[in-house]
C-alpha cells in the first residue's frame, strides 16, 4: 500500500513541477503574460485547498480507496487534459482540475499510512512519503523538459498523466484499514467509532486542539518561507551574487531536491527516535531546525564566496524540510482517526492559504517597493540599507531590491520556529487524551453517520 500511495504521489509531484519546467515554451505558444504564467499556478493552489475539506468530510466516512481512486483518475485525465490545452482558458480549468484530484489523493493517502502505521515510526513513515516531492521535482526538470525539447510540451504532460490511470485502478484493489488500527484499541471499539461518526463537539474541539493548531500554523509559516524562496532564489542568485544564470539553475536543480532529501530523512528520524523517550521531540526537532534555518539563510543571503552561499541554500532548505514528518505525525496523534480527513484536510488548506500561494507575491512586492529611490529613503529603507539590503539593476531592468524580498523569510521562520517549540508542551496529554477517547464510547451527538462495514 505504501508503495502504491508513494508512486501516487511522486507522479504528482512531477506533474507540479513539469509545469515550471515548460513554462516559456507553453507561455509561447498559448501567448500568456507573466501574471497568466504565474496565475496557472496559483489556481492549481487555490482548488487544492478549498476542495480538501470537503473531501476530507467524505473521506471520514466513504470508503477510501474508491474515492481516492476518483481522485487518482481525476488528476490523470487532468494532466493529460493539461497537455491537450490548446487555450489559456482551457489551461486554467485543467489546472484546477489537477488540484481538485491531488486533493483528493493527497487527504485520503494521509489518513491510510496513519492507519497502518503506530505512533513510533510515523515521523519517519511520513518523511519516506513525503520524499516523492523531491524525486519528482527532480525528474520534471530533467525528464521532463528533455522530453518537451525532444517532442513538446504537451507529449511531457501526456505521458506524466497516463500512468495515473493505471494507479487508479490499482488503487480500486487496496483494502480500506480500519480507522484507528494502529493504534493499540480493540477493533469493536474502532469499528464503533466509525459507524457513530465524530460530533459537532469534536470538531469544535479540534479548532482548540493546541497541539493541532501549533503544528498548523507552524507549517504554514514555514511554508511561506519555502514557497517564497523556491520561486525567488534563482534571480537572487543571478542578480545580487552574480551567478551566470545557467549555472545557477544547474546548482539549484542539483541542491534543493538533495537537501529536501536530506531534511526530511532527518527529520522524521531524528523526532522518531527522540521521541521514544520525549513525546515532546515531534515538536522540538522542527522548532530548533526552523530557527537553525535563519543562519544558514544570512549566509546564503550575505555570502561572499560562491561556494559559502550555495551551501548556506543548502543548509536552510534541508532544516526548513525537517518538519514534513513530524508535524503531520502531530496530527495523526491528537485526532481522533474518525476525523482526521477533515484534520488534514483543514491543515493543508491552511498551509497554502496562509503560506506559499502568496508569498511569492508579497516577495516580488517588496524588491519592486524597495527598489525604488523613495522607498529606501524613508525609515526603513535606511535600515534595510544599513544591512546591505540596496536595491540592484540589470542590464534593461528596473532596480530591484532582491536581498530585501528574501530577508522577508526571516521574520516568519522566526515565527514558524517559536510556534512549533512553543506546541510541545500540549503534546503528551493531547496524545493521552485522544486514546482515552478512542476507547471510550463515542459521543453519540454525532455530525453524520460513519461509514458501514461488514462484521
Amino acid at each position: 500500500m505504501f508503495a502504491v500511495l508513494f508512486l501516487v504521489h511522486l507522479l504528482e509531484s512531477l506533474d507540479r513541477w513539469l509545469l515550471p519546467a515548460v513554462l516559456r515554451p507553453v507561455s509561447e505558444e498559448l501567448e500568456l503574460t507573466n501574471a497568466q504564467a504565474g496565475w496557472l499556478a496559483t489556481v492549481l493552489l487555490i482548488s487544492y485547498a478549498l476542495w480538501g475539506p470537503f473531501v476530507g468530510y467524505m473521506a471520514d466516512r466513504l470508503r477510501r480507496p474508491r474515492l481516492m481512486a476518483v481522485g487518482i483518475a481525476v488528476w490523470s485525465l487532468a494532466t493529460v487534459g493539461t497537455g491537450l490545452a490548446r487555450s489559456y482558458n482551457e489551461m486554467q480549468l485543467a489546472r484546477a482540475l489537477v488540484g481538485i484530484g491531488g486533493s483528493t489523493f493527497g487527504v485520503i493517502a494521509l489518513t491510510i499510512l496513519m492507519d497502518l502505521y503506530p505512533r513510533g515510526v510515523r515521523a519517519r513513515v511520513l518523511s519516506a512519503y513525503y520524499l516523492a516531492m523531491p524525486i519528482g521535482a527532480a525528474l520534471a526538470l530533467s525528464l521532463g523538459s528533455a522530453i518537451a525539447r525532444a517532442a513538446t510540451w504537451h507529449t511531457a504532460f501526456v505521458i506524466a498523466g497516463a500512468p495515473g490511470l493505471v494507479l487508479a485502478l490499482l488503487a480500486l484493489a487496496l483494502p480500506d484499514p480500519v480507522r484507528g488500527t494502529s493504534e493499540g484499541v480493540e477493533e469493536h471499539r474502532l469499528r464503533l467509532h466509525e459507524r457513530v461518526g465524530p460530533s459537532r463537539e469534536d470538531y469544535v474541539d479540534l479548532m482548540v486542539n493546541s497541539s493541532y493548531t501549533y503544528s498548523v500554523f507552524g507549517l504554514a509559516f514555514s511554508m511561506f518561507a519555502i514557497g517564497g524562496l523556491i520561486v525567488w532564489l534563482p534571480t537572487f542568485l543571478v542578480v545580487v551574487h552574480d551567478v551566470p544564470a545557467a549555472r545557477a539553475n544547474l546548482w539549484l536543480a542539483v541542491i534543493v531536491p538533495a537537501a529536501m532529501v536530506l531534511g526530511m530523512v532527518i527529520g522524521g528520524w531524528l523526532a522518531d527516535r527522540y521521541s521514544q523517550v520525549n513525546p515532546r521531540a515531534l515538536f522540538l526537532v522542527p522548532g530548533m531546525a526552523m530557527l537553525g534555518s535563519i543562519p544558514c539563510l544570512l549566509l546564503a543571503i550575505f555570502g561572499r564566496d560562491e561556494g559559502m552561499i550555495l551551501l548556506g541554500v543548502f543548509l536552510a532548505i534541508a532544516l526548513l524540510f525537517t518538519n514534513a514528518g513530524p508535524c503531520h505525525a502531530i496530527i495523526a496523534n491528537v485526532v481522533l482517526p474518525n476525523m482526521r480527513a477533515v484534520a488534514y484536510a483543514v491543515a493543508i488548506a491552511a498551509t497554502h492559504l496562509l503560506g506559499d500561494l502568496w508569498s511569492p507575491t508579497l516577495m516580488g512586492w517588496v524588491s519592486d517597493t524597495f527598489g525604488q529611490d523613495d522607498s529606501m529613503a524613508t525609515p526603513f529603507g535606511r535600515a534595510l540599507a544599513a544591512i546591505g539590503a540596496t536595491p540592484k539593476a540589470q542590464p534593461g531592468h528596473d532596480p530591484e531590491n532582491l536581498v530585501a524580498a528574501v530577508l522577508t523569510a526571516v521574520p516568519t521562520l522566526v515565527i514558524a520556529g517559536v510556534v512549533l517549540l512553543a506546541g510541545g508542551r500540549h503534546l503528551p496529554r493531547e496524545m493521552a487524551l485522544m486514546i482515552a477517547k478512542l476507547r471510550a464510547a463515542p459521543n453519540r451527538g454525532a455530525a453524520g453517520p460513519g461509514p458501514s462495514r461488514p462484521r
